[in-house]
């Protein structure tokens, strides 16, 4: 788990996310994932995802989304973190003497 999801306030505020689907599914109501039009179904396993990724950990920023859907999500957010770093050729890196 990275430092960003073992933070309490995340912790206690991604519990209480999925405790209001657990009553959602237990209403009989729809769960929207929140990057994606198709609901969360009962019984499947989702992540709690951010709204906001620079947003912080409230209980706004907050929701319920599809593994996938989440997951891929953070795999583009990386990898723009690492392209943007290769941004200069190696050659333009090496010293000059």
């Amino acid at each position: 788990m990275s430092t960003k999801h073992s933070d309490p306030e995340y912790r206690k505020n991604a519990r209480l996310v999925r405790q209001q689907v657990a009553i959602a599914h237990r209403r009989g109501e729809d769960v929207a994932c929140g990057r994606c039009p198709r609901p969360i179904e009962p019984g499947e396993r989702y992540d709690v995802g951010h709204v906001d990724e620079h947003g912080g950990h409230g209980i706004d920023n907050l929701r319920a989304e599809h593994i996938g859907c989440n997951r891929r999500h953070g795999g583009r957010l990386g990898a723009a973190i690492t392209n943007a770093g290769r941004g200069a050729r190696r050659s333009d890196r090496l010293l000059r003497w």
